[in-house]
C-alpha cells in the first residue's frame, strides 16, 4: 500500500472515532468504525499494530459508552 492509502484509511478510521468520541452511541457508528478497521487491516492499509491499536480504542470507547448508559439507568430507576 502507498503511503497515500494508508492515509485515506487512517483518515476515514479516525473519522468514524471522532464522532464515537463526541458522544455518539448509536450502533450504525459503531459498525461503520469497526467495518473501517477491520477492512483496512484486510486491504493491507494498516498494519497488525495500528489494527490492534484501533480495536483496543474502539473497545474503551464502548466500554466508556456502555458504563455512562448503564449508570444514566441507575439514576432513573427508583
Amino acid at each position: 500500500m502507498s503511503r497515500r492509502q494508508h492515509q485515506i484509511a487512517v483518515d476515514m478510521i479516525d473519522s468514524r472515532f471522532a464522532l464515537l468520541q463526541a458522544g455518539d452511541t448509536s450502533a450504525a457508528v459503531h459498525a461503520e468504525a469497526s467495518m473501517a478497521v477491520e477492512l483496512a487491516y484486510s486491504l493491507g492499509a494498516i498494519d497488525m499494530d495500528e489494527h490492534r491499536h484501533y480495536v483496543e480504542r474502539r473497545d474503551r470507547i464502548y466500554a466508556r459508552q456502555a458504563e455512562a448508559f448503564a449508570a444514566d439507568i441507575r439514576r432513573c430507576a427508583p
